[in-house]
């Protein structure tokens, strides 16, 4: 399901109603699965792991998933068993060594920081007193899928907005669709970049904001409230939305796409009755309004993208520098110079990435 640019969004809330039993069956599905223990984040971790990796192998061939794990071990410390931070940030450095790019320490790190934090989503990356979290190889299987798998649905190259997976079913009074599965848009991988290279903003003043994103719940199809009824659309679409923290809405995204259980008989749980896991998993603390990238790192990124995709970027690193002239980007400066080039940055960032799908990266420990 597609919400139509004209659609209707219903003011009443999504509790309204009380659950149907269809609704009391999703429910007691995922309590039943927190019951029996497979709703720990190590069991989300194994089983989205598997999700990428089918996407991957359908993406890209059967071969991908085991060259991404042959990179890994290519790039593993012998003694720890963990990717090596020394051999990542070695391999690109040599890789850009004849670039501008290439002439700092910039752009190895902050493609280790991109790939250290798709590494552990949807959950924030584990505290360490010192240094980087340990990155094991399904870890970075995940983190590379996400980079260079398509982050949403595209037409002629261009992103297009979000498709929902939907399942039949009433709310109330109203015949329609609840949502199985949300889809993502460009502001979904907009926001997974930009909380990879960012980190608090030490000025930032703590006001409680909370920054929530608008999740489709419901839709059905009804009569226009104009009254007109054209041949080519007779109906008004209507969907009931609920606003979600946006520290929390990647894990409930993650559980409903990768659920303990495959159930093909009577459908998955819906995607919202994965609210009452969340109590029991970790999730960021830190809200989007109080981060902020160095202007300095942003722009490395770009240059490095630019350089890849060989396309002139020097309007948008510009527009950045204007935006970050305090020496830092916030996230609203950041998707006002952004929004508008999501596919150069996702096309930049995978092709910087693909390089580990193939089987021999080099040697470099």
């Amino acid at each position: 399901m597609e919400v139509e640019p004209d659609c209707i969004f219903s003011s009443d809330s999504f509790e309204k109603y009380a659950d149907n039993d269809r609704c009391r069956v999703s429910k007691e599905r995922v309590k039943d699965f927190l019951d029996r223990g497979l709703m720990t984040q190590d069991g989300v971790y194994q089983r989205y792991t598997e999700t990428l990796s089918d996407k991957l192998s359908s993406t890209y061939g059967p071969s991908v998933v085991g060259n991404i794990r042959q990179s890994f071990r290519q790039l593993r410390d012998p003694a720890t068993r963990y990717l090596s931070p020394m051999a990542f940030k070695r391999l690109f450095a040599e890789r850009l060594s004849g670039s501008e790019v290439g002439t700092s320490l910039v752009a190895p790190v902050l493609l280790l920081d991109i790939l250290t934090s798709h590494a552990f989503h949807p959950f924030p990356p584990p505290h360490v007193d010192s240094g980087l979290p340990q990155i094991d190889e399904n870890a970075f299987l995940r983190a590379v899928s996400l980079l260079i798998l398509t982050p949403a649905r595209r037409t002629k190259s261009k992103f297009r907005s979000a498709i929902h997976s939907m399942y039949g079913g009433t709310w109330g009074p109203h015949r329609g669709w609840y949502v199985a599965v949300r889809g993502k848009d460009a502001r979904d991988f907009r926001r997974r970049v930009f909380r990879s290279l960012a980190t608090p903003d030490s000025s930032h003043i703590n006001t409680g904001t909370v920054t929530t994103i608008s999740v489709p719940r419901f839709e059905w199809l009804g009569f226009r409230k104009d009254g007109s009824d054209p041949e080519d659309d007779p109906t008004q679409q209507f969907v009931v939305v609920e606003d979600e923290t946006e520290a929390s809405i990647d894990i409930l995204d993650v559980l409903s796409e990768s659920p303990p259980e495959e159930d093909t008989l009577t459908m998955n749980p819906f995607r919202e009755s994965y609210r009452l896991v969340l109590p029991s998993l970790p999730k960021r603390t830190d809200d989007l309004s109080s981060l902020c990238i160095p202007t300095t790192k942003l722009v490395a990124l770009l240059k490095l993208i630019q350089q890849t995709q060989r396309e002139n970027a020097e309007d948008l690193v510009t527009s950045v520098e204007e935006v970050g002239s305090d020496a830092k980007v916030g996230w609203e400066g950041f998707e006002t110079v952004m929004s508008g080039y999501s596919e150069l940055l996702a096309d930049g960032i995978a092709n910087i990435f693909r390089l580990f799908t193939e089987a021999e990266v080099g040697n470099v420990m």
